[in-house]
């Protein structure tokens, strides 16, 4: 530990002051920043097409920001630049902003300037809200953000409240985002940064929400370099999360060890630099890579930063946490709702509920270093969302991924589009925030299956609302030959589980008077019978039942 080194973190005791984040003028911008506590010098390298390349040197900002280097000069957009640590190789400034010769060439300072038509824009309250999941690579064949933007008034007409962006961060295409991500910067494949401009103004003139998922599990990778600056990562490393093909760890951010306040300021930074810069609504958090064990928790101290986001720009802002045993409790079971091979289809649906119904709550199956962590950032709870459900196709979808595009991919078989349409009623229903995907929502499918996905998905959206009323309810579960029906408040999914229809008598499912029960909506409408009191149902069917309560009065 060097003297320019910030103190443990941890080491303080309760009630005691830790280090205080630093000031809060634009960082990235024009005028050349970096934190490296351990440098003896630091020089802004500025590479020319012939000779010898200018360095010029920078200074220490000060006792009150410790570590922190700045150059005299602005440089104008467009320049290329990098960093040399104690007269060592050039490198990349870890908050480039534009790197046109890749992850590890020099940066380039961006010409941001961009003419704005969201000024009317206020936010979108996520706190019961629906996202669509747009995987940039897959939503389109262009795999585009300018491509994808063109769904956005086909997203807007299903009623969800905005779309969830996977992450965005320049990587090496050769070596893949596991190998590092640059947080800073938007990847050049998807358009650069006035590409993604382009896609939060059109959204938000469509009503839309944008929320980016944030890759902090490769952003201090190995192959970053950014060891040469200070502690960026921590001495633990955190493997590949479960459920995906990622087979590489990482090393853990440092927000807790020697020297943490750097590696806390980097990414309250960058956090800072898509809610201001590039207008989005919200942040999503892999909350097992930002637990630590300090005294102030830094899932707090980000909550607080985009608060007051919030209250500078008078718009809602949101933090949405996700993490194993949160937002993927659907995924374990969905392999088995509704199809043949499951020896019983009913249990099944059962698991489903459960999962999509959480007793005690999400936190209750959360591992206990997440728990510690919810009740930390609870403290700043007006801008987190922590109890998301997500449909599996969203649950499993890798970053970044070469798969095949979903515009050129094969129709699924219909018992895949019935179990999709039972999934979609669940979740949408069950009233957590809630992440769609385009494979239970292919809004950019032209096929029978997938127009009647997406209606059905629109139709649900508008009986949300009423099912959030009972929230507070308790949910009641009933089963009978082939038949599941889940009852909460004044709304019921009653759900066939074989290959044929079936025909029950409410009487034995639902309280009494029957009469006031009436079909909401049907995933096969016009096999859906309800008369005296006896619903016939076909196969593989769900129906949504709302409660008439005027009509038990008359």
């Amino acid at each position: 530990m060097t003297a320019a080194d910030p103190p443990d973190e941890a080491a303080f005791a309760p009630g005691t002051r830790a280090p205080q984040p630093r000031a809060k003028e634009r960082w990235p911008g024009r005028q050349p920043f970096v934190w490296a506590p351990r440098a003896r010098s630091v020089e802004v390298v500025l590479p020319r097409a012939t000779g010898t390349p200018v360095r010029r040197t920078m200074r220490l900002v000060g006792a009150h920001e410790p570590g922190y280097w700045r150059a005299d000069d602005r440089l104008p957009p467009g320049t290329d630049y990098a960093f040399s640590i104690d007269g060592g190789p050039p490198l990349p400034d870890p908050c480039s902003t534009l790197l046109p010769h890749g992850i590890h060439g020099p940066s380039r300072v961006l010409d941001e300037d961009f003419t704005w038509h969201d000024s009317t824009w206020r936010g979108v309250d996520l706190t019961r809200g629906v996202l669509l999941h747009l995987d940039v690579t897959t939503a389109t064949p262009d795999g585009t953000l300018d491509a994808a933007g063109r769904l956005l008034p086909a997203v807007a007409a299903l009623g969800v409240d905005g779309v969830e962006l996977s992450p965005l961060s320049a990587f090496d295409p050769v070596a893949g985002p596991e190998a590092g991500v640059r947080l800073f910067a938007v990847h050049d494949r998807y358009g650069g940064p006035a590409a993604l401009q382009r896609f939060v103004d059109r959204a938000h003139q469509a009503g839309l929400a944008v929320v980016l998922d944030l890759p902090h599990r490769w952003a201090v990778a190995d192959a970053l370099g950014l060891h040469a600056f200070g502690p960026y990562a921590s001495g633990s490393r955190i493997g590949p999360r479960s459920g995906t093909a990622q087979r590489r760890d990482s090393p853990r951010i440092n927000l807790d060890g020697s020297g943490n306040r750097g590696a806390r300021d980097f990414l309250v930074a960058d956090a800072r630099r898509w809610l201001e810069d590039y207008h989005v609504d919200g942040l999503l958090l892999d909350v097992e890579v930002l637990v630590d064990r300090s005294g102030m928790p830094f899932l707090s101290e980000l909550a607080e930063a985009v608060q007051a986001v919030a209250a500078g720009t008078g718009r809602l802002r949101t933090l949405l946490m996700d993490g194993p045993g949160r937002s993927d409790r659907l995924t374990s079971v969905v392999g088995r709702i509704l199809t043949d091979d499951g020896p019983e289809p009913t249990h099944d649906l059962l698991e489903i509920a459960d999962a999509a119904f959480p007793p005690g709550g999400v936190h209750a199956r959360a591992p206990a270093t997440l728990r510690r962590a919810h009740r930390a950032a609870a403290r700043s709870a007006p801008v987190l969302v922590d109890d998301l459900t997500r449909l599996p196709a969203a649950a499993h979808a890798t970053p970044w991924s070469e798969s095949a595009r979903s515009g050129t991919a094969a129709p699924a078989p219909r018992t895949v589009v019935d179990a999709r349409a039972a999934l979609l009623a669940f979740a949408t229903l069950a009233g957590t925030p809630l992440v769609l995907d385009t494979e239970h929502v292919p809004v950019a499918m032209p096929d029978l299956a997938s127009r009647r996905l997406v209606a059905w998905a629109r139709q649900l959206l508008t009986l949300r609302p009423s099912s959030l009323a009972d929230l507070a309810r308790r949910v009641e579960s009933s089963t009978g030959p082939g038949v599941l029906v889940l009852r909460r408040g004044d709304s019921a999914l009653a759900t066939v589980t074989q290959p044929h229809g079936v025909e029950i008598d409410l009487s034995e499912h639902l309280p009494a008077p029957v009469g006031s029960w009436r079909v909401a909506a049907s995933w096969g409408q016009q096999a859906t019978h309800l008369v005296a009191g006896r619903l016939r149902l076909p196969a593989r069917a769900i129906v949504v039942l709302r409660r008439d309560v005027a009509a038990e009065q008359t």
